[in-house]
C-alpha cells in the first residue's frame, strides 16, 4: 500500500523585538547641546550625574520586583524640572547594557523634550496615539555617540500643541497604541513626561495607562501640601517609587528620597 508523504508542518517565525529597534530613526547626541541644557549624565562632568544612576538603578529593582514597567514623571507644579529628570534618566537607562527604554513626551500642551535633545524633525506625538501613523515611524532612538549612550532607547518626541491632550489620553487609540509598543519593542521601562498634575486633568486622565509615579518637587518652590495633593489626584493605589527633589541650595548635589 503506498504511503501519503507526511503534511509539512509550517513552523511560525520567531519574533524578534530587535526589528522594531533597527527599524526606528536615529539622531545625533551633541555633547555640549546636552550639558548646556542640563542633561548632566551626558559628560557625567558634574557629580550630581551619580543620582541619577542610583534613581536608575532603584527604579530598576521595583520594577522588575513588582512586574511593573509604565513609569508616570510628573510635578506638582510648573518649573519643577520633570523633563530634566526624564531626559537624565533615559541617558542613564541606555547605559544598562539589557534595558530597552521608550521615553515619551506626553507634556502635549507644552512640549520640550525635543528642545533638550536638539531635534526638529519631530512629528505630532498625538498622530502615533490617533493611529496615525505606527510608532516605528515616529519614535527616534540615539546614534551612534561619543558618550557611550546605547541604541535601546526609543524617543517619542512631540512639536505640535495638543489642544485636547486630556480627551486623547482617555481615547481608547491611546491605550491601543501603548499596548502596540510594549508588544513591538518590548521595552523594559516606559517613561511618561507628563505634564504638571495640579494644572489640569491630563495626568489623572493617564493614570489607566501607568503603573508608578515619580513626582519632581523644585527646592523652594513645591510646597509639601502640593505632593500631598499630587498623590491625592492620583489615587491612594498608585504606587509612589519616590520624590525627587531639584534645584536644591546649599547641599552638593540634588537630593531625592525613593
Amino acid at each position: 500500500m503506498e504511503r501519503r508523504p507526511e503534511p509539512k508542518v509550517q513552523s511560525q517565525p520567531v519574533f524578534d523585538p530587535e526589528t522594531a529597534w533597527y527599524s526606528i530613526d536615529r539622531f545625533p547626541l551633541d555633547p555640549q547641546r546636552l550639558a548646556a541644557r542640563n542633561v548632566i549624565t551626558a559628560l557625567r562632568e558634574d557629580p550630581s550625574h551619580s543620582r541619577f544612576d542610583i534613581l536608575r538603578t532603584r527604579m530598576l529593582q521595583a520594577l522588575s520586583e513588582n512586574g511593573w514597567r509604565r513609569v508616570a514623571i510628573t510635578s506638582p507644579t510648573k518649573d519643577c524640572g520633570k523633563t530634566f529628570t526624564a531626559a537624565n534618566l533615559a541617558v542613564s537607562l541606555s547605559r544598562h547594557e539589557t534595558c530597552r527604554t521608550v521615553l515619551l513626551d506626553l507634556d502635549m500642551r507644552s512640549p520640550s523634550l525635543h528642545n533638550v535633545f536638539g531635534v526638529s524633525d519631530t512629528g505630532a506625538i498625538g498622530d502615533m496615539l490617533r493611529g496615525k501613523i505606527s510608532p516605528e515611524a515616529h519614535l527616534q532612538g540615539f546614534a551612534p555617540n561619543t558618550i557611550s549612550a546605547g541604541s535601546h532607547v526609543a524617543v517619542g518626541f512631540n512639536g505640535i500643541v495638543e489642544p485636547y491632550a486630556s480627551e486623547l489620553l482617555q481615547d481608547p487609540s491611546t491605550e491601543a497604541v501603548l499596548d502596540e509598543i510594549e508588544a513591538a519593542f518590548q521595552p523594559d521601562v516606559m517613561l511618561f513626561d507628563l505634564p504638571p498634575a495640579l494644572l489640569n486633568d491630563d495626568v489623572i486622565a493617564m493614570r489607566p495607562h501607568v503603573d508608578a509615579l515619580l513626582i519632581v518637587a523644585a527646592g523652594g518652590i513645591t510646597r509639601a501640601k502640593d505632593i500631598k495633593e499630587t498623590e491625592r489626584r492620583l489615587g491612594e493605589n498608585m504606587p509612589l517609587l519616590g520624590v525627587v527633589l531639584n534645584k536644591a541650595e546649599h547641599i552638593e548635589t540634588s537630593e531625592y528620597s525613593y
